[in-house]
């Protein structure tokens, strides 16, 4: 089941806060920061630049990738680890037939498919091919996804500058003007701080977070697929919890010990 990412929406919510209050504290009103034509060139300009990068195809996934970004959808390591240390008993105790019945209860896909794989007597070596063939296409997948972020995150400030070019050049094309020289001045810069507004709190933090997530849940992936063919191999259920912990970083380690005594018990 996925879990919502607290994290990332109070991140997002303090830097809009601070960014808000920032604008406000000046003697200048905070409708000074407002300006429609900047908008259009920072974020329209960005993303038209954007569509021409990327297929259509890929643009639609932006949606469901910044929603990814609030969610977190990694399991546990410690929990991955109790559940192969109980599957292990299980096969070592009632045969790898056995383990039919719990598929059904399994929430992951991943481990799901690898289990069935176990049960229907498929070959170890064809089950680690077909395995490690996801998991490389998932990381590929979610590289792909981060790097659009990325990508609109280094043509946000780009498009910044090109707007405040675009105001200078229109600042100084009416030099005669003196009065409106300074609010010309600051309307002009306001795209600059929208593109860096845009990439600086939004997109490469959600990017790297994109990634972030990518490598725990691959390398979950990977813990799974160790777990998966311990089983397969008859290895002791301690063996089993002993190769899954080195996954874990230390202080997970040091929950984990916490919370299930001494590991696996009985060794069978």
């Amino acid at each position: 089941m996925k879990k919502s990412d607290i994290a990332t929406s109070i991140g997002l919510v303090i830097g809009i806060a601070l960014m808000i209050w920032g604008m406000a504290s000046g003697k200048a009103s905070i409708a000074v920061f407002w300006d429609p034509a900047s908008v259009g060139i920072t974020v329209g300009g960005s993303f038209a630049a954007l569509l021409i990068t990327y297929p259509m195809d890929q643009i639609k996934a932006l949606f469901k990738v910044f929603v990814q970004g609030f969610k977190n959808s990694a399991m546990a390591g410690t929990d991955i680890i109790e559940k192969f240390t109980n599957l292990s008993r299980k096969a070592r105790r009632e045969g790898l037939l056995s383990l039919e019945e719990e598929i059904n209860s399994v929430e992951n896909e991943f481990m799901k498919k690898g289990l069935q794989m176990v049960v229907d007597g498929i070959e170890p070596e064809v089950i680690k091919d077909i395995m490690e063939l996801e998991i490389s296409e998932v990381e590929r997948r979610h590289g792909d996804n981060s790097s659009v972020l990325k990508t609109w995150a280094a043509f946000g400030p780009a498009f910044g500058m090109l707007g405040t070019l675009i105001g200078l050049i229109q600042m100084l094309a009416n030099l005669s003007d003196q009065s409106g020289l300074a609010s010309g001045m600051a309307t002009a810069l306001i795209t600059t701080f929208y593109g860096s507004l845009l990439a600086n709190l939004i997109l490469t933090p959600m990017a790297t977070n994109l990634d972030y997530k990518s490598s725990l849940e691959i390398s979950n992936m990977e813990m799974m697929l160790e777990g998966i063919l311990a089983i397969q191999s008859g290895v002791n259920p301690r063996i089993v919890e002993e190769k899954l912990t080195a996954y874990l970083s230390p202080q997970e380690k040091i929950v984990y010990k916490q919370t299930s005594g001494d590991g696996v018990t009985e060794n069978v």
